[in-house]
């Protein structure tokens, strides 16, 4: 945030472009509207168990995985913008020695923030922090065949004895389940042991018809539109390899469309004066993204910046009063007026 001292007896704001020699002046930028764009991907492995080839006789089932293999697919996509100061609409207002001193507000990155008001951060929610979860198991655990199992001499032997090791936890889940045991567990004990059988199922049955692991990916994407874009590529996904360049053929485009819809007779005309001080009347973006497919996965409308019109207050309106002006440093549009 910066504070500097702001003159407006003889008030003057030029272009920085035309390199005015203030030896007093302060500078400040109008903002950019810049589109985040955030992606989850996800990345999905399948694993053939190794007894699949044993899954319709041990177990009758045919829907398995037969071989390993690797996909990656888009789960979301969330958009929203962001102000960075733009270069091309920076200004210096010179200060005068002579007036009544007042303030000029300017956000951290030097955007027009207000004149005689604090500058006041908009209050940030804590960052949320996803619970850590534990690294995919990308192999299939052995621990759970029982001894004979382990001690089997053949592959299909194996495979027969943890085919009937399946069928005892059946028969013991469903002897907890019914009250057939002579003496039952307690309601907690009972909870834990059907959790462990239940586990122990899971692990058995994967080495037959395998699994699947999903591992979740997040990545952004910053588009700073100058002018209208249509079906333009924002990214590329490879069912193999992931998110990859724009130019990557390997990968599949999604692609961004962003048009303006601002109503050009709210905005109105550029304004060419020199003199006063510059704000933004903001215009207003219509942006989607589609995958391959044509299949709209965002769609949101947003104020942009750049797709508005400059506008110049008065420099007299200073001179008369210890006049109040806050701004949007997110759009650079004028807020409020106070006297």
């Amino acid at each position: 945030m910066c504070v500097a001292p702001f003159l407006f007896a003889q008030t003057e704001v030029v272009s920085s472009q035309e390199r005015a020699n203030f030896t007093n002046g302060v500078a400040y930028n109008l903002p950019k509207t810049v589109l985040v764009v955030e992606v989850e991907a996800v990345k999905s492995i399948k694993l053939a168990g190794p007894y699949y080839r044993y899954s319709e006789r041990y177990l009758g089932t045919k829907d398995v995985i037969t071989e390993n293999s690797t996909n990656w697919s888009v789960s979301s996509i969330k958009v929203c913008p962001k102000a960075i100061p733009d270069p091309a609409n920076r200004y210096i207002v010179k200060l005068d020695p002579a007036s009544a001193a007042s303030f000029i507000t300017l956000t951290p990155n030097g955007i027009l923030y207000g004149v005689n008001v604090p500058f006041a951060p908009a209050a940030k929610h804590p960052a949320h922090k996803p619970a850590a979860t534990p690294a995919p198991e990308l192999t299939f655990s052995g621990a759970v065949l029982n001894e004979e199992a382990l001690q089997a001499n053949s592959v299909a032997k194996m495979a027969e004895l943890s085919a009937k090791q399946i069928y005892r936890i059946r028969d013991s889940r469903l002897n907890l389940i019914t009250g057939d045991n002579d003496k039952l567990p307690d309601g907690k004990a009972l909870e834990l042991m059907l959790n462990n059988l239940d586990k122990s199922e899971k692990e058995l049955t994967a080495l037959f018809v395998g699994k699947t692991v999903n591992m979740p990916t997040t990545l952004t994407f910053e588009v700073t539109p100058e002018k209208e874009l249509k079906n333009e590529v924002l990214f590329r996904l490879s069912s193999l390899g992931g998110v990859v360049s724009r130019d990557d053929l390997s990968g599949q485009p999604y692609y961004i469309n962003i048009k303006d819809i601002s109503d050009k007779n709210t905005i109105g005309k550029e304004k060419t004066s020199q003199s006063g001080l510059f704000y933004r009347i903001p215009g207003q973006g219509e942006i989607s993204i589609s995958d391959p497919n044509g299949n709209i996965l965002a769609h949101e409308k947003f104020d942009v910046a750049q797709f508005g019109q400059t506008q110049a207050l008065a420099a007299s309106i200073f001179n008369k009063s210890a006049i109040k002006l806050k701004f949007d440093p997110m759009t650079g549009s004028l807020i409020s007026i106070e006297k």
